[in-house]
């Protein structure tokens, strides 16, 4: 025993080895990641690192879901057409499209804090020139590329905390990281209400700088600040060890352990592997590599896991943000016909009639109202109101992360029969309520984020849950086309369709293993 090998483990057997060796002096004990995470305890670096994630999605949110206010109060400086607001609130999906696998890929190949740095950075530049570009043709360009590169949050934030925090907090983690998305609505409404207050116009560099160029200055901000912020934290020690690079992981972790108020040569972590099995050949660029990435994905044992929750982001995703992006619409549509309606009118009522007065009012009237260069004031508050009341109740129920699967039938139950009952009430504000809880739907995207941290190897898990927003976006991007055209004339009917397949998220949710990845590949 005294020539015990200290080639790093890779079977039980060695692991038994290693607890016997581990007496006898100079021979370090070999400890499992999750082992050696819970040692480095729970402080001051979680919470940082919570911290900068929340951030980070934050930036992510206002980058991407913020556009539709900027091209709002743009309209009239740029003389856009229907048509080319179009084009342009819908550049952040094809953003996302086209960037989620790369970012899945090299997350999972080159590390999550790397990845995030470099595109979290390139987004904050993006935005900023955005706000000085002279055409719609040069806004539409540079908000694809933002938004490209912010997308990269959605999945890397998630992998980097799941990997940093043990298994105690990290669902409540997860769920607290979604509280970040319902709570950007709420920041950009404000600030589009302060600063569309604003009336001042300003030649520079062939351009006239006017207040929705200072609201885009000050929407790219929080993209530099998540920056700065990740700065002061370590990578994900759990990657490191998987791609090889064990000396770097055990310093990350040691360093974990200080700032959580740890003495450093206390740690007794010396030697450390992945339960699951590590593959050092995944940092590796190559296109074997790229095709080793998502090959496993689709093939048993995780295909099964891999195509329900791919279902479950379909659903969710088609089902909130296809009505989620067009919200402002929503309000200023129900606000306005509700003004004028009849007593007895339903919610749908409201849309019919305005689609009605569209139809008959002239269209120079529209072009007016849309120049005004101001944000409809009901609009913001209740923009306001539902995405902090969404984020206290996204908050409120990280506290139950331990039953996340509950949690999410009932979620999607709940939302299926508010859709049902929305135009069933007899009168429109009931109706708006209803809407309200049907919204609930986004509640399920962090727990569905949490089981791709939890049920897939750490080799795939960037590259899954990219793949997933790559379903989530395409899926919002159709759904929005559908909805925009169906709230004016089917929309009862698209409200019903809503319900249903709300309902078959929820059945699939039922069929989710219960355990984690060391129950359930095992």
């Amino acid at each position: 025993m005294a020539e015990v090998n200290k080639s790093y483990v890779q079977s039980e057997t060695d692991v038994e080895m290693y607890s016997v060796g581990d007496k006898i002096k100079g021979v370090p004990k070999a400890y499992g990641y999750e082992e050696a995470l819970d040692l480095t305890g729970h402080g001051r670096y979680n919470i940082g690192l919570l911290l900068a994630c929340f951030m980070l999605i934050t930036a992510m949110g206002i980058d991407i879901f913020g556009l539709g206010i900027i091209v709002t109060a743009a309209t009239c400086d740029l003389s856009l057409t229907l048509q080319q607001i179009g084009v342009l609130s819908s550049m952040p999906f094809a953003g996302i499209i086209v960037m989620s696998y790369p970012w899945g890929y090299l997350s999972d190949t080159r590390g999550r804090k790397l990845v995030l740095m470099w595109a979290m950075c390139g987004s904050f530049v993006s935005a900023l020139l955005s706000s000085l570009a002279p055409t719609w043709q040069a806004l539409a360009a540079l908000r694809f590329i933002g938004s490209a590169l912010s997308s990269a949050a959605e999945s890397a934030t998630y992998a980097l905390l799941g990997e940093c925090c043990n298994s105690r907090v990290r669902a409540r983690y997860m769920l607290l990281m979604t509280s970040a998305l319902m709570l950007t609505p709420t920041i950009y409404y404000i600030w589009g209400y302060l600063i569309m207050k604003l009336n001042f116009s300003i030649p520079f560099l062939g351009i006239v700088f006017r207040p929705w160029r200072l609201l885009t200055l000050v929407m790219a901000l929080p993209l530099g600040l998540g920056a700065l912020l990740l700065h002061f934290y370590c990578e994900s020690p759990k990657f490191l060890v998987n791609v090889g690079r064990k000396e770097e992981a055990l310093l990350n972790l040691k360093k974990m352990y200080v700032k959580n108020g740890g003495a450093g040569p206390e740690y007794p972590v010396q030697d450390v592997y992945l339960e699951e099995g590590n593959k050092e050949d995944v940092g590796v660029f190559s296109l074997r590599s790229l095709w080793t990435q998502i090959a496993p994905l689709f093939k048993p044992p995780l295909l099964w896991r891999t195509l329900l929750l791919y279902y479950l982001t379909f659903v969710t995703y088609i089902a909130n943000n296809s009505f989620a992006i067009i919200l402002p619409t929503i309000f200023n549509v129900f606000f306005t016909s509700y003004a004028t309606s009849d007593a007895d009118a339903g919610f749908c009522d409201l849309f019919a009639d305005a689609n009605t007065a569209s139809a008959e009012t002239n269209q120079t009237v529209t072009v007016v109202e849309e120049c005004r260069n101001t944000i409809n004031d009901n609009t913001i508050w209740a923009g306001c109101a539902h995405g902090f009341s969404f984020f206290l109740l996204n908050a409120l129920i990280s506290q139950c992360a331990g039953k996340r699967k509950m949690l999410m039938i009932v979620i999607l139950v709940v939302a299926a029969a508010a859709a049902v009952g929305i135009d069933n009430t007899g009168e429109p504000i009931s109706g708006l309520v209803l809407f309200y809880v049907y919204l609930t739907t986004a509640m399920v995207f962090g727990v569905i984020s949490s089981y791709f941290v939890d049920l897939f190897p750490t080799s795939y898990r960037g590259m899954v849950a990219c793949l997933g927003m790559m379903v989530a976006r395409l899926s919002a991007f159709a759904g929005t086309n559908v909805v925009g055209r169906a709230m004016t004339t089917q929309c009862s009917a698209a409200l019903y369709g809503a319900a249903g397949l709300v309902l078959s998220g929820a059945i699939a949710a039922a069929l989710l293993p219960t355990g984690d990845l060391q129950t359930t590949l095992t």
